[in-house]
């Protein structure tokens, strides 16, 4: 095998659920840890460069996000690596493609002074890229929390824990919810101003509102009634997030909550641990109760209810979650850019548009 035409010179990290990270040097050799740099659970060999994701796929491991390390400066903190949203559900990078086509738009309103499209499209751009750095931080967060547990211990089967680390998973999920309403509420107003002809609308709130005060034949408005029903993704992710901002942390919603470490079958036989975080599969009731004080009576209640086994299938993991919104999020995002009155098309700088000196550093 020639590393010259299999290989290139970059070590990737393939961030996995729950904390588990596939590391490939330049090579066949890819580890599984739990956490960088945590306990090596699994290792696998790849025959191209460009097999990596596809095999970790077929192995059990879907890569939610991957870290591109090109340079040692990178390494040395200097610099940032490169690191991309992996969608899924079409094995591409929706948000990266996503964010290029709302550059191109404010790129190309700013050539012909359309203020008011390069402002709202900046602005859903940079919605993409904050929504893409959050993500890096929340599957750093995971992976640190697995790490950090398994040190020293063998993995469980299912073990409630707290631990110093949990504040900064915490964190990372609020402030990935937080940034995913930005970008719902910027691509709203794009749709009010653009699309249906209402340039005063601010939040996908109002927009839900507008479309709902006659019938509507637009394609795109019926997706957008849709995702906002109150039983649509986009209700869904809004209910979560104005009860984690407004009625009580993730961390407190619906009692004294844990982490848990369990284990993840894969399709040869092989577990390997992971980090859940389980949120609230009765999100309306539970948001009823807490809009009406406090949840419990008593502190026998509270304690009952804070050592409950959680059960993935009715309380979804929050990365997972978060990592699907992200989805559905990037392709709505294409979809409006689809409805630009400026059409978005690969960025070209001439001389006319530089203004003063270029340095190369």
């Amino acid at each position: 095998m020639s590393s010259g035409s299999h290989w290139h010179n970059v070590v990737r990290l393939a961030w996995s659920t729950g904390g588990v990270v596939a590391i490939n040097e330049p090579g066949a050799e890819v580890r599984i840890h739990a956490g960088v740099a945590g306990t090596i659970v699994h290792t696998i060999r790849i025959s191209d460069y460009g097999e990596l994701f596809a095999k970790l796929r077929e192995q059990g491991l879907p890569t939610l996000a991957a870290t591109f390390v090109k340079d040692p400066e990178e390494l040395q903190g200097l610099r940032p690596s490169d690191f991309r949203a992996m969608s899924t559900a079409t094995d591409r990078w929706l948000l990266w493609e996503a964010r290029q086509e709302w550059r191109q738009i404010a790129f190309g309103a700013g050539r012909v002074d359309q203020m008011r499209l390069l402002d709202v499209a900046s602005r859903v751009a940079s919605a993409l890229t904050y929504t893409e750095m959050r993500l890096s931080d929340l599957v750093n967060a995971y992976g640190i929390q697995l790490r950090g547990h398994l040190q020293g211990d063998k993995p469980k089967d299912y073990q409630a824990f707290k631990d110093l680390n949990s504040f900064a998973v915490y964190k990372a999920i609020h402030a990935l919810f937080w940034e995913l309403s930005v970008l719902r509420d910027s691509l709203a107003e794009f749709a009010g101003a653009f699309c249906f002809s209402h340039p005063d609308l601010r939040s996908m709130k109002g927009l839900r509102k507008l479309l709902r005060s006659s019938v509507q034949t637009d394609d795109l408005a019926k997706e957008i009634e849709r995702a906002t029903d109150p039983q649509g993704w986009v209700a869904t992710f809004t209910s979560y997030r104005n009860l984690f901002t407004h009625l009580a942390p993730m961390e407190q919603a619906a009692g004294t909550a844990f982490a848990v470490q369990d284990m993840r079958e894969l399709p040869g036989g092989l577990s390997v641990p992971q980090i859940y975080y389980a949120l609230p599969g009765n999100l309306e009731e539970l948001t009823r109760k807490r809009s009406k004080g406090a949840l419990f009576n008593t502190l026998q209640e509270l304690a009952a209810a804070s050592s409950r086994r959680h059960n993935r299938g009715s309380e979804p993991d929050a990365l997972e979650y978060l990592h699907g919104c992200i989805d559905k999020f990037a392709q709505l995002s294409q979809v409006f850019a689809g409805r630009s009155p400026i059409a978005p098309k690969p960025i070209q700088i001439g001389p006319d548009d530089l203004r003063g000196p270029v340095r190369v550093a």
